[in-house]
């Protein structure tokens, strides 16, 4: 067992190239936790005010100790003494003012949220709780109430009015009047964001650069997808003997991640082949098969390897790049409908659409493949195809075009230039797709505008 771990732990320091290894992707899927988690951050920022707040309750001790033993003049003692009553004065409204404040200004920005979701897309939420303005906004406001409260506390308690020593909350006040102002700074930078958020051409920003992010994370190392979930690549090996399909046991939900490293430590120790059967963005019901496992022998710890494949309550773009286009397609179809009629939302869409197309075109269709140190292939995940992502991106579009001439020109300039960049195997697509937009401006034009909605145009109607 100790030589399997060990082999393990080698294969994956090996395979860290083209996307072959497990180490970049894991070091990704934790930073993925943090960025979706809304909580890690601001209970770390509280956790620092708490250090921090000992740390200058200790110096403010030491000072306090020092007038109180050096005999300073009656003078001196009543003017410490006037400090002692402003820094209180200070620490107790610094607190509780920050508390009101956060709260009053993350209602009002949840509800403009939900507005401007309304006008996009539910989906695109998931922006705010990621964003790490909100984050560190959060936690240098709770930061700034949770410090405040501990040196108030700690003051009383050391404080000795009767032994002429008291205490003298000096340091800690400049350090409260810091955090105070550092809030206000934050405030304003969340303001601008939550502004910003409103603006569907920041929403459609973000989304396309993650998408894009994710779209350039996907592995190079790939081998041709099987036409039967049954066929395990390099059969020749032999580890074909035992076929087995495992089933989920998380809860049902949508296929948000493939722990690549799991599957790796366990094929290596069953010296077993295993296929992802699901895509990222699947629903997986509980009992569903989610793998197939292919050794020379029956293996160990069938339910350890089903735990490589994990669910959540909603899709991401980690793993996933298909996610994004669906949520621009969706801002685009919405943008498109009767009830908003905004052509020129979902010629953005398009704009964004045609840059992550064009760069998936250079992804090479397939799975990907998880190497050993010998270069046996131990795992494959399905990796998005060139075809259905296509129809994806422009089906739906080019549908809901019907009488928009701006849109019509948009996508017929997208679909001309995606074509002029890809090899000829992958133009079928694009081909089909400009044929039905051919039909659906025969069908939904004047006669005498069907030419002019059929020309390429980058702007929609530009210049």
């Amino acid at each position: 067992m100790a030589e399997g771990v060990r082999g393990a732990e080698a294969d994956e320091d090996a395979g860290a190239h083209a996307g072959g290894g497990v180490r970049a992707p894991a070091r990704r899927e934790r930073a993925e936790r943090v960025r979706e988690s809304f909580v890690l951050v601001p209970l770390l920022g509280m956790a620092a005010a708490v250090l921090l707040a000992v740390a200058t309750v200790a110096f403010d001790l030491a000072l306090s100790w020092l007038s109180a033993v050096s005999g300073a003049e009656e003078e001196l003692r009543d003017t410490l003494r006037s400090l002692t009553e402003s820094a209180n004065a200070v620490l107790g409204t610094a607190g509780p003012a920050t508390l009101t404040v956060l709260g009053v200004v993350f209602s009002i920005t949840l509800v403009a949220l939900q507005m401007a979701t309304g006008q996009l897309t539910p989906r695109v939420l998931y922006l705010f709780t990621r964003g790490w303005v909100a984050k560190l906004t959060l936690a240098v406001f709770l930061g700034t109430f949770v410090y405040t409260l501990v040196v108030r506390y700690a003051g009383g308690l050391l404080a000795d009015e009767e032994a002429g020593m008291p205490f003298i909350a000096l340091v800690s006040t400049a350090v409260a009047m810091l955090l105070v102002g550092a809030s206000l700074v934050m405030f304003v930078y969340f303001v601008d964001g939550t502004v910003k958020m409103m603006r569907p051409t920041t929403v459609l920003d973000r989304v396309g650069r993650e998408t894009l992010r994710q779209i350039r994370a996907l592995p190079r190392d790939t081998v041709p997808a099987p036409r039967k979930a049954s066929v395990a690549p390099l059969e020749e090996e032999g580890r074909g003997g035992y076929v087995r399909t495992v089933r989920s046991r998380s809860d049902s939900g949508v296929l948000v991640r493939v722990d690549t490293a799991r599957l790796l430590r366990w094929a290596v120790r069953n010296d077993a082949f295993v296929r992802v059967l699901r895509e990222s963005g699947d629903y997986v019901a509980t009992g569903s098969p989610v793998l197939e496992v292919h050794s020379p022998r029956r293996p160990a710890h069938l339910g350890r390897v089903a735990r490589a494949v994990r669910t959540g309550a909603e899709r991401s773009t980690f793993q996933d790049p298909a996610f994004g286009v669906r949520q621009l397609v969706d801002i685009g179809v919405r943008a498109l409908s009767p009830g908003v009629n905004d052509p020129t939302t979902a010629v953005q869409c398009i704009d964004r659409l045609q840059l992550l197309v064009e760069e998936f075109a250079q992804v090479p269709q397939g799975e990907r493949v998880v190497r050993d140190r010998k270069g046996r292939v131990r795992a494959a995940v399905p990796l998005p195809q060139w075809e259905p992502l296509v129809e994806l991106a422009f089906t739906e579009l080019v549908l809901f075009s019907s009488g928009q001439p701006q849109v019509t020109r948009r996508l017929a300039a997208a679909l001309d230039d995606i074509e002029s960049h890809v090899p000829e195997a992958r133009r079928a697509a694009l081909r089909r797709a400009r044929e039905e937009l051919r039909r659906v401006c025969v069908r939904s034009m004047p006669e005498g505008l069907v030419e002019f909605a059929q020309t390429a145009d980058h702007q929609g109607i530009g210049g």
